[in-house]
């Protein structure tokens, strides 16, 4: 996230060290009892406690986890990703997940899970969940480092048009802490903001965030990864209203919006806007690859 891959390089924002981790590490946890059972449906209930973590429906308690008809590489996102040291991590910029036969996607498991004591949801999301997928379905993956087509971030001809923000002026955000709003007497999140729509336009209204960091945003709403290129340190805040196309494709077809919406391509917004500019490039990527799979016996 970012980034969202093994080692990392200077300027390579696809894996940081969150991700590192491809298998559950010597000594941890198993659940006491487990049911995995094939789904008849796709199911649509929302995860309770935790969030969906690209898995399915379901709930998470203390000590108890029940997802409802997510696939293997749903499971495999949550597990890997999502949860992968124990807590929650911020998505943009995690490793996507390849290889592994077609069933991964397709078809849909429950599974109800029981631990030993209270243990934490971060923990059974993710490194318990690892040892029952590695045991269940024989999953066996690795991380392995591509080089692939992705966007490289400079800065502009004519420099920077961002607002600088002082150091210490927000409070740094703790993702696994899942914090709703600042605690008391704390200023404001840093980066507390997002990507949103005015119109046909996409807006993004983000604050108080590192060059490096929007870079890693961006990743996770175009159509390749961004790598940030500017070395400009500090913290400044976006603002960028762009028209979406087939470079930002999670923004098209929304309701109501015309074929051609009206408006800057995010190449000319960001250029025109924020003084940076984006260029296709070659970079390293971060891959989480599935070597093996099988699908589990019912109990």
């Amino acid at each position: 996230m970012t980034s969202l891959t093994v080692s990392v390089a200077a300027g390579m924002i696809y894996a940081p060290a969150i991700w590192a981790q491809a298998q559950p590490a010597a000594g941890t946890p198993k659940f006491e009892v487990a049911s995995i059972r094939l789904c008849d449906g796709r199911g649509t209930a929302g995860l309770k406690g935790g969030g969906t973590g690209g898995a399915g429906g379901g709930s998470v308690s203390p000590g108890r986890v029940s997802f409802a008809c997510g696939s293997l590489a749903n499971f495999v996102q949550r597990a890997y990703v999502t949860f992968v040291n124990g807590h929650r991590n911020p998505p943009w910029g995690a490793p996507p997940i390849s290889g592994g036969p077609a069933w991964i996607n397709s078809d849909r498991y429950k599974i109800n899970a029981k631990a030993e004591g209270n243990a934490s949801q971060g923990m059974m999301q993710g490194p318990m969940l690892q040892v029952l997928l590695e045991e269940r379905f024989k999953l066996k993956i690795h991380r392995e480092t591509r080089e692939v087509t992705v966007y490289a971030l400079t800065v502009a001809k004519g420099g920077l048009k961002l607002r600088r923000v002082e150091e210490g002026s927000c409070t740094p955000r703790d993702y696994a802490a899942l914090s709703p709003s600042p605690e008391p007497g704390q200023k404001p999140f840093c980066g507390n903001g997002g990507f949103g729509r005015k119109g046909s336009l996409v807006v993004a209204e983000i604050p108080a965030i590192s060059i490096d960091e929007f870079s890693k945003r961006l990743s996770f709403r175009l159509d390749r990864p961004v790598i940030d290129k500017t070395g400009v340190k500090g913290l400044f805040d976006f603002h960028l209203e762009f028209a979406p196309d087939i470079i930002t494709p999670q923004f098209l077809g929304q309701p109501g919006e015309p074929s051609e919406p009206a408006g800057q391509s995010i190449f000319t917004a960001i250029q025109k806007q924020l003084g940076l500019k984006l260029e296709l490039a070659k970079g390293p990527r971060e891959f989480l690859v599935i070597d093996r799979a099988e699908k589990p016996s019912e109990n």
